[in-house]
């Protein structure tokens, strides 16, 4: 019991510092986790689809599931994103279950997705 409630932990953590306002962007931001055991890697990507710049809807997203390098779209949903969050941290719950390690990355955020943590500063 103490697996669940501590991956919804850091996935509630993930997506409140996300602050991600994709009806400005371009890209489609997404939270997702990476869940391994040994060799074998599995990835649960929450996609937050654009909202229409002329409405306050938050727009729709998707899950998708990557295994064995091929993905595919396992839920969505038109305008409720809980429905999408609630959908992945049930299938990242199955996989910690399962004696999968999972951990919360953000990307689509281009301000620090394109410069390395490494990289010197700019001159």
């Amino acid at each position: 019991m103490y697996i669940p409630n501590w991956v919804r932990l850091i996935c509630i953590s993930c997506l409140a510092t996300a602050g991600v306002t994709s009806a400005q962007a371009q890209i489609q931001p997404h939270e997702e986790f990476i869940c391994t055991s040994g060799p074998v890697k599995r990835v649960v990507s929450i996609v937050r689809r654009n909202a229409s710049s002329d409405t306050r809807e938050l727009g729709g997203c998707r899950v998708d599931y990557t295994k064995d390098g091929s993905t595919r779209t396992v839920w969505t949903s038109q305008k409720d994103y809980a429905y999408c969050v609630a959908k992945a941290i049930s299938l990242v719950t199955r996989l910690v279950e399962g004696n999968f390690s999972c951990k919360p990355q953000t990307t689509g955020q281009p301000d620090e997705s394109d410069v390395p943590e490494n990289a010197p500063p700019p001159e």
